[in-house]
């Protein structure tokens, strides 16, 4: 009988030991020597999720990268002295602006489409500019034809990759041309924009150059509000390109991610073997710049004097909105592709395992905080969420939240604020980090929804500001 009932006894007695004396309860059976050997390594972990949420790995590594680029080619003879055995660039006939065809998919964009084509015309003929508008409803169309440019005006909208490829085939682009330029329709290229592109496509191993872009703001014409989105994507610009991207391009390297659609020339030999609109994805600039890395097509080359001034989302919504789809599009591209070994996708698992880990810290820093502030009532019932509490705030409290990722956030925007000499910045660098999570959001939700999801490429601009 008591065998039988040894397991009702065993509980019964587990129950009263919790109940009348739950700090034995604890000591005993809560693998407390596991706990202690975890807390040992925390403080450095700790510091390490700092590293890894505020600045990041891959902004240290490819910044390093980016040096090292920075330095050749400031003193190129010195670098080839050194190493002698190294292949100097292989030229071929020299691009003009002749041989590049424009082509700017529309979206109704009547705000913002008259200044593009205008500042594409100080740069190139008219004859070589063509627009295709993707089922615009407003008066895109009427202002493209009004300045004497070729447009196709598409009835039902076919998605950005599709209207770009009925506009190459419409046109026979690729067989009347050596090289292709997509510009967006809120982008406005430098009057020198091609001037330091087209030599990049000398080089017979570049098939593609990635513009730099810089976001259009005059804070003059822009609220307290709209300032605040606009300058926490030009930071993000400023540290993605002029760092990670900037690294990742050496012809050594050779890595980058995306060509941005919003204003890259592509070589149309490289165009031809590109799968510009497979189904399933939102957006094309990810998958293309995959198919150049999974095809090995060549090389892609991106520099800081290459610039584009391109207008971003000035409110919370189109913010978001945007950010979602570029996730979206993202893993969708992932999905479509998959996984080959190369230094591409070296490069992309240490990129996703960075961007994955501190989103994830990012979503859960509210939840910290909401732990550290509510108080703990003296019941045993809540003995486990004030161990929790304590374990936590061991680790992460507000004190480390508060250094940890608002003034390290901070110190980054002052940094940008100094270089580009805009004061705003050390204003709404402080609200930062608010618009960082709901950038993380945007990624872990693109996640799961990108192995369910197939997308028709259909797309809604965002709010244009006119320019």
């Amino acid at each position: 009988m008591m065998k039988k009932n040894f397991h009702i006894i065993f509980f019964f007695g587990l129950y009263c030991l919790w109940f009348f004396r739950p700090d034995i309860f604890w000591n005993i059976f809560s693998f407390r020597l596991f706990y202690e050997a975890i807390s040992a390594g925390m403080g450095f972990l700790t510091w390490a999720i700092l590293v890894i949420l505020v600045v990041g790995i891959n902004l240290i590594f490819w910044g390093l990268i980016g040096l090292s680029r920075y330095i050749s080619e400031l003193f190129p003879g010195i670098i080839h002295k050194i190493k002698k055995g190294e292949e100097p660039p292989r030229s071929v006939n020299r691009l003009s602006p002749d041989e590049v065809a424009v082509i700017v998919p529309a979206h109704n964009e009547e705000l913002v489409i008259k200044e593009t084509i205008r500042s594409l015309l100080d740069i190139i003929n008219r004859q070589h500019i063509f627009v295709v508008s993707d089922g615009s409803k407003d008066r895109t169309v009427e202002i493209v034809r009004e300045l004497g440019v070729k447009v196709i005006d598409l009835k039902i909208s076919r998605g950005k990759a599709g209207a770009l490829e009925a506009c190459i085939r419409h046109f026979d682009i690729l067989n009347r041309y050596k090289a292709v330029l997509f510009v967006d329709a809120d982008t406005r290229l430098k009057n020198d924009y091609l001037k330091y592109a087209l030599p990049f496509m000398n080089d017979t191993r570049v098939v593609a150059v990635a513009g730099y872009a810089k976001t259009i703001w005059d804070p003059k014409k822009l609220s307290w509000g709209q300032m605040l989105y606009v300058l926490h994507r030009d930071r993000v610009y400023f540290f993605s390109q002029f760092l990670v991207k900037f690294g990742q391009t050496w012809r050594h390297t050779n890595v980058t991610h995306i060509v941005p659609g919003f204003a890259s020339i592509y070589k149309t030999s490289a165009l031809k073997e590109i799968t510009m609109n497979p189904p399933g994805l939102v957006i094309e600039d990810f998958n293309m710049t995959f198919e150049v890395h999974h095809k090995k097509l060549g090389l892609i080359a991106h520099h800081p004097s290459v610039v584009a001034n391109t207008q971003d989302p000035d409110n919370g919504r189109d913010y978001y909105r945007q950010v979602k789809r570029w996730h979206l599009g993202l893993w969708q591209t992932i999905r479509h592709h998959g996984f080959w070994p190369s230094k591409f996708w070296a490069s992309w698992i240490l990129m996703l395992i960075e961007t994955v880990l501190g989103s994830i810290v990012f979503l859960l820093i509210p939840l910290i905080i909401l732990i550290s502030i509510l108080p703990v009532p003296h019941y045993h019932l809540f003995l486990y969420f004030a161990l929790i509490k304590n374990f936590i705030l061991s680790y992460f409290s507000l004190l480390f939240i508060f250094w940890g990722v608002w003034v390290a956030d901070y110190v980054m925007t002052a940094i940008v604020a100094i270089v580009q000499r805009r004061w705003q910045y050390l204003i709404f660098g402080i609200f930062f980090p608010f618009i960082r999570f709901f950038d993380a959001i945007a990624f872990i939700i693109a996640i799961p929804k990108a192995f369910l999801v197939r997308s028709s490429g259909r797309w809604v601009s965002p709010s244009r500001r006119r320019i």
